[in-house]
């Protein structure tokens, strides 16, 4: 076998579908696609689903056990109970339709890793730094105090990254005492972190695919569960999620609120620790900006490494304001990266729709505000020296710290 291609076959109920998607792949540098007949020499099978989910089962279920090479699922969005049946079928992993080329380059490159073979030269970012261990980017959403807008400035950078074409995006709802990025996207859906938690025992790329929302523009959520006394997510389920989630996704965005609530610091001190980029959202009032300094001094304080990452985002900015964003900054002593144009009519025009400020008014001064600041951190692929842990859990080394108290007591 050449070491410099990863070898592919296609199959299908329908033979349209195998043909469709056999040319697709051949298209791409680096992979060979291989008659059906070869599959048991193949680097991976690929099974497009068709209207037949029982068909697509009953097939899914004898390529897994026909040979030693993976299976892929490729299709319309499943019902959950058809994702299960994939997984007790031993199929590990499933792209939805429509799958962009950067979705197949990483997934081909996943099982290039896991079954050795040399990497070559991809044309995709994404699946470079796939390839090399980096995966998926996450992003953290948090705000200095609550009624500052952090879901409108979460939901709407997680929907001008979709659409930025780099790759699948997914938006996680941390949110307490309530999330509500269901509502912001008029998004149906069924289950959310609370019942992956509860399930964790059965947790893994398939089983989370199929719990995860779907909006009509692409964009996955985990919904955050109604709020109850025993609603805060455990650190070590939340990094298992975010780990399976940076697989499968190019950007990972998480709305985290204001870091408050019952224990959910706890899984916000996780989130932090391994995002790749904060987004501390604030305006620019003296109470606000009070928080923000308290937060940054915890970080100073504790957590340092942190700081090339953070990002400031002034939002709701004003050219009537008191104070500017050069003032903010000598506050702060740290730069505001993005300062987002007061809109309120049509942000709450948005929200009031269900829809995105790209889908309700893309003209808009704040549709093309996020707009660019999804442009800046897709540009943005400076890479930070990962930090010395200690071992431990990492709310163990810093309940205590002004950084765990920062996100555990602060007001609402």
């Amino acid at each position: 076998m050449n070491s410099q291609k990863i070898t592919v076959t296609v199959d299908a109920a329908l033979e349209e579908r195998r043909e469709a998607m056999a040319l697709a792949l051949a298209a791409l540098e680096g992979v060979e696609v291989l008659p059906r007949a070869a599959a048991r020499h193949a680097d991976l099978v690929l099974l497009a689903l068709g209207a037949d989910a029982p068909a697509d089962m009953t097939l899914a279920t004898r390529l897994s056990g026909a040979g030693s090479a993976p299976v892929i699922l490729i299709g319309p969005a499943p019902a959950p109970e058809l994702l299960l049946s994939a997984m007790r079928a031993g199929i590990s992993e499933y792209l939805p339709e429509p799958a962009a080329e950067a979705d197949l380059r990483a997934a081909l490159e996943r099982v290039r890793q896991r079954r050795g073979l040399l990497a070559p030269a991809m044309s995709s970012p994404q699946a470079e730094g796939q390839a090399q261990g980096q995966a998926g980017r996450i992003v953290l959403v948090l705000g200095a105090k609550s009624g500052i807008g952090t879901t409108t400035v979460a939901v709407n950078l997680a929907d001008a990254l979709s659409r930025q074409g780099s790759g699948r995006t997914a938006l996680v709802d941390l949110a307490q005492p309530q999330g509500e990025t269901p509502i912001f996207l008029d998004l149906e859906h069924s289950y959310t972190w609370a019942d992956v938690a509860a399930n964790i025992g059965r947790l893994d790329a398939t089983y989370l695919e199929s719990v995860l929302a779907r909006h009509h523009s692409g964009l996955a959520v985990l919904p955050a569960p109604e709020f109850s006394a025993e609603a805060a997510l455990d650190p070590a389920v939340l990094r298992r999620i975010l780990e399976l989630l940076r697989r499968s996704y190019a950007q990972v965005v998480i709305d985290a609120g204001t870091g408050a609530g019952t224990d959910q610091g706890e899984a916000i001190l996780e989130a932090l620790d391994m995002a790749d980029d904060v987004l501390l959202v604030l305006d620019l009032s003296l109470p606000c900006l009070a928080r923000a300094k308290r937060f940054l001094e915890a970080v100073r304080a504790t957590q340092p490494h942190l700081l090339p990452r953070l990002r400031l985002v002034a939002n709701r900015k004003t050219s009537e304001s008191d104070i500017g964003t050069g003032e903010a900054e000598g506050i702060l002593q740290q730069p505001v990266a993005w300062a987002v144009a007061n809109d309120y009519k049509s942000a709450l025009a948005a929200i009031n729709q269900g829809k995105t400020l790209t889908e309700a008014d893309p003209r808009s001064a704040l549709a093309k505000g996020f707009a660019a600041m999804a442009r800046d951190l897709c540009r943005d692929t400076s890479t930070q020296a990962a930090p010395d842990k200690a071992a431990g859990s990492l709310w163990a080394r810093l309940r205590n710290t002004p950084l765990g108290l920062s996100l555990s007591h602060r007001a609402a």
